[in-house]
C-alpha cells in the first residue's frame, strides 16, 4: 500500500493535508496517514480525498508576507532593511553570508516547489482513472487537470528564476523507495518544458476571468492566469541576465507575451478610491489574475501587527515594525506631477513628504502619517523610534502597504487580503519595459504608463502626460519604466529579481542604505537629514544565482553547483 507520506532526494517531505484516516489491519507507518489507494479511490462517488489531494497543490503557492525571518523579500534590497538586525534571514543577501549551508530562501523555496511538483505529478497521474461524479462534475474535472499542469509549470518557473537550469522530474513520482540521481537541465530545456506546460494546461483550463466575477472560486488558474505567467517568463528571457547578447526578438517575444494578456480585454486596474491602497484588501477585483487562494481564503491582522510602527501597543496587540523600508526607496517616488524629485522645483527636502505620488503614502510610514487615531512620530525620540529598544525603525519608515485602512480606527480588525501574485499592473509594466526595447516611439509606452499614473493619482499636468517627458531616449524611458515598477510593485517580490535580471544588482547592491533622522525643534518643526544605515556587498561573480542547497547537493549525487558556491 503505496502513502501519501514520501522523502526523497529532492528534499521533498510530503503530507497531503487530506484529514485522518485510519484502518484496521496491521501499518508500517502511521495510521492517520491517507494512503494512495485510499486516497485515489475511483469508486468514491464523492472524490473527496481526490478533491483535497488536487487542493493540496495550491497550498504549496507561497504566502509572501513576512516569509522569511519576519521579513519581506524586498528586504534583502535596497528598497528596505529588516528592523530587528540580524545576521541571517534576508540580511544574508547584503553582508555576503549566503552560502550553500545558509541559503536562506533557498531552502524553503527548493522544498516548497518540489513538493507542488510532486502533489501535482501525483494527482495527474491518477486523474484519468477518476470518473465525473455528482460531487465532481465535468467540466469541473478537467479544469482540475489544466489547473494542476499550470501549477507545475509556476513552481517550475519559481525555480529557474533562483538556480537557473534545475532538474526537471516531468511526470515521474518518486516514492520512498526510490534512489534519485537526477541531473540539472539546461536553461533552455526548461524554458521549453514550462512553456509546453502552459500550452498542454490551455487545453483544459477555462477562459480567463477575474476574482470579480460570481464564480465563487476567485484566484484559480485559468487561461489568464497562463498568459500572464508566460508574459514574465518572456520578460525574464529578454532581460540582460538571461539575453547578454540583447537578442530583440526576445525582447518582442516579451512585449507580444504582455500584448496577449492585455488583449482577453478581461483585467482592469482596480480604481475604488483609494485604487492603490484598497487593491490590497479588496479580494473581488479585476486587477487580480493570479493571487494566492489560501490567504485570500480568512481574514487576519497579521500583516498590520507584524508591520505597523512600533509604537502602537496595547493589552490588546503589539506592532512589531518587522520591516524598514529604505531612504532609497522614498526617494525613487514621485511628486504628485509625476516628476523625480530632483527634477521638480517644487519638492522641498525639509517637508519631503508633501505633494508626493499618493503611492508613497499607501506604501510606507513616514513621519506624519495617520495610523489608528494618531500620528506616526519616526523623530528621534518619538513613539515610534523612542531610542530605547532594538525593535524599531532602522530607517525613519515602517511598513503601510497591503493593510486595510486603519487610520480612523482604533483598532486593528481582522482583514480578508491576498497576496497578488501576478496582477494587471505588471503585465502593463511588462508590455511597455520590452516595447521599448524594440520600438521606443510606440504610443503604446505613454499610453500604458499613463493609465499606471492616472490610478496612482498623479495629476495630468497640462499637456495630460501624468509627468511624462515629450521627448526622449531609449535609456530614458528605460529608467523611467524601471523606476515606475520599482514603486508600484514594492514588496512584491519584483525589485530582488529586477535588479538582477536587469544586471544591476552589483551596482545597486554596493551602495549604501540610507534612512532619515528627524529631528524635532522646540517650535514643533522638524528638521530632516539622510544617513546611511547599513553597508552591502554584492558579488557579481555568484549572487546573481542562488546556492544549491547543500543537503540537496549530499542527497542527489548528479547535481552540479552553480559557480563559486563550491564550498
Amino acid at each position: 500500500m503505496k502513502h501519501l507520506f514520501r522523502k526523497t532526494a529532492l528534499g521533498l517531505s510530503i503530507v497531503m493535508a487530506l484529514g485522518l484516516y485510519s484502518c484496521n489491519t496491521f501499518e508500517n507507518e502511521p495510521l492517520e496517514r491517507l494512503s494512495e489507494d485510499q486516497a485515489f479511490n475511483p469508486t468514491d462517488s464523492t472524490a473527496k480525498y481526490f478533491t483535497q489531494s488536487f487542493f493540496a497543490i495550491y497550498a504549496q503557492l507561497p504566502d509572501l508576507h513576512n516569509r522569511i525571518s519576519q521579513n519581506y523579500l524586498d528586504a534583502g534590497t535596497d528598497d528596505a532593511v529588516p528592523t530587528i538586525y540580524t545576521n541571517d534571514g534576508v540580511e544574508s543577501f547584503r553582508n555576503g553570508r549566503l552560502s550553500p549551508s545558509n541559503t536562506v530562501d533557498g531552502l524553503s523555496m527548493w522544498s516548497l516547489c518540489y513538493t507542488g511538483i510532486r502533489r501535482a505529478n501525483l494527482f495527474l497521474s491518477k486523474w484519468d482513472a477518476q470518473p465525473a461524479t455528482n460531487k465532481l462534475p465535468e467540466p469541473s474535472r478537467t479544469y482540475m487537470k489544466g489547473e494542476a499542469i499550470l501549477l507545475r509549470a509556476y513552481f517550475y518557473f519559481e525555480l529557474l528564476k533562483r538556480w537557473d537550469g534545475v532538474p526537471i522530474v516531468y511526470d515521474k513520482v518518486y516514492n520512498l523507495e526510490d534512489t534519485i540521481n537526477v541531473p540539472r537541465s539546461s536553461r533552455n530545456e526548461c524554458v521549453d518544458y514550462i512553456n509546453a506546460q502552459i500550452d498542454d494546461a490551455m487545453k483544459y483550463l477555462p477562459a480567463a476571468n477575474v476574482a470579480a466575477s460570481s464564480d465563487p472560486m476567485y484566484y484559480r488558474m485559468n487561461k489568464g492566469v497562463a498568459l500572464a505567467l508566460r508574459s514574465r517568463l518572456a520578460l525574464y528571457l529578454a532581460s540582460p541576465l538571461y539575453n547578454p547578447t540583447n537578442d530583440l526578438t526576445k525582447w518582442q517575444a516579451a512585449a507580444d507575451a504582455a500584448k496577449a494578456v492585455i488583449n482577453l480585454n478581461v483585467y482592469s486596474l482596480h480604481t475604488t478610491s483609494p485604487g492603490f491602497q484598497t487593491l490590497f484588501v479588496t479580494l473581488k477585483n479585476n486587477e487580480v489574475i493570479m493571487g494566492n487562494v489560501i490567504t485570500s481564503s480568512s481574514g487576519s491582522n497579521s500583516v498590520e501587527l507584524n508591520n505597523s510602527p512600533c509604537g502602537y501597543y496595547t493589552s490588546a496587540f503589539r506592532c512589531n515594525g518587522y520591516t524598514s523600508p529604505s531612504q532609497n526607496l522614498v526617494d525613487a517616488f514621485l511628486t504628485i506631477n509625476g516628476k523625480t524629485i530632483d527634477k521638480d522645483p517644487t519638492y522641498n527636502p525639509q517637508d519631503p513628504y508633501k505633494n508626493r505620488d499618493p503611492r508613497l503614502k499607501y506604501t510606507v510610514f513616514y513621519n506624519g502619517s495617520t495610523w489608528l487615531k494618531r500620528s506616526v512620530e519616526t523623530f528621534e525620540g518619538g513613539l515610534d523610534k523612542p531610542n530605547r529598544q532594538t525593535a524599531q525603525t532602522q530607517t525613519g519608515y515602517y511598513l503601510r502597504k497591503f493593510m486595510g485602512n486603519n487610520e480612523t480606527s482604533s483598532s486593528l480588525a481582522s482583514q480578508k487580503r491576498a497576496y497578488n501574485i501576478i496582477r494587471y499592473a505588471e503585465i502593463l509594466l511588462n508590455y511597455v519595459e520590452a516595447l521599448n526595447e524594440v520600438n521606443k516611439d510606440n504610443p503604446d509606452i505613454i499610453t500604458y504608463m499613463k493609465q499606471i499614473r492616472s490610478r496612482a493619482g498623479i495629476t495630468a499636468g497640462s499637456d495630460g502626460r501624468y509627468g511624462l517627458p515629450t521627448t526622449f531616449t531609449q535609456s530614458e524611458m528605460r529608467e523611467i519604466i524601471r523606476n515606475e515598477r520599482r514603486i508600484e510593485l514594492a514588496f512584491e517580490e519584483h525589485r530582488f529579481w529586477d535588479i538582477r535580471r536587469w544586471k544591476i544588482a552589483e551596482t545597486v547592491m554596493n551602495q549604501p542604505i540610507k534612512g532619515m533622522v528627524i529631528t524635532k525643534q522646540a517650535d514643533g518643526t522638524f528638521t530632516y537629514a539622510t544617513t546611511n544605515v547599513r553597508t552591502q556587498q554584492f558579488d557579481a561573480s555568484k549572487m546573481y544565482w542562488y546556492p544549491i542547497p547543500r543537503n540537496e547537493m549530499v542527497a542527489n549525487s548528479a547535481l552540479t553547483q552553480n559557480i563559486g558556491w563550491n564550498y
